[in-house]
């Protein structure tokens, strides 16, 4: 988390806000404004509680925070205080919003990287609450993702069904592909 990334690049480029999203949220906006580059992690499920702020400090505005929202949709033993279950709705009706969800540690790491490219719009990362699958090399060299476009995993054989994951369902979605391939 926090102290992790503090221990790394010193205790002058981190802010723990404690609670208080509505102001780790306009707080992230001031540095935007003065040309900073901040990546404002919060529970997607305690970005409800700063989205007045989300909608006229940042998005109003077009700066380039970068919102990092882990406990992403649902969330098991935390119970449903703590399922980032709406975020998607509420930011998606944000003009010029852009938000993305990985489907595995690889692709954050090159989410991470696209997100600190860019300069002229708010950005969110969403995540679930989980560990990562341990069984992929993470990239030496993340590579800037084009925004909007995604990538197909499988192709059917005629084209009558589609499969459409956000985030970390693609394994799911897979398995479930395989399924239906075997009644043809």
């Amino acid at each position: 988390g926090i102290g992790i990334f503090e221990k790394r690049f010193g205790p002058e480029r981190t802010f723990d806000c404690g609670i208080a999203e509505q102001h780790a949220v306009t707080f992230a906006a001031g540095l935007a404004a003065g040309g900073l580059k901040p990546f404002c992690a919060i529970y997607s499920t305690f970005l409800q509680r700063g989205y007045d702020q989300l909608v006229h400090d940042v998005a109003l505005q077009q700066l380039p925070v970068r919102f990092i929202l882990d406990r992403a949709g649902l969330v098991g033993d935390d119970g449903p205080t703590h399922g980032g279950t709406f975020d998607l709705s509420f930011m998606a009706c944000i003009p010029d919003m852009l938000i993305c969800a990985s489907a595995d540690e690889a692709e954050l790491v090159h989410m991470v990287h696209t997100l600190a490219k860019i300069d002229d719009m708010p950005t969110a990362l969403r995540y679930p609450r989980a560990s990562a699958y341990g069984e992929l090399e993470l990239p030496t060299a993340p590579r800037f993702l084009e925004p909007g476009k995604g990538r197909i995993t499988r192709e059917g054989r005629d084209n009558t069904l589609a499969i459409l994951s956000v985030g970390g369902r693609l394994r799911e979605c897979l398995a479930a592909a395989a399924e239906l391939e075997k009644y043809g």
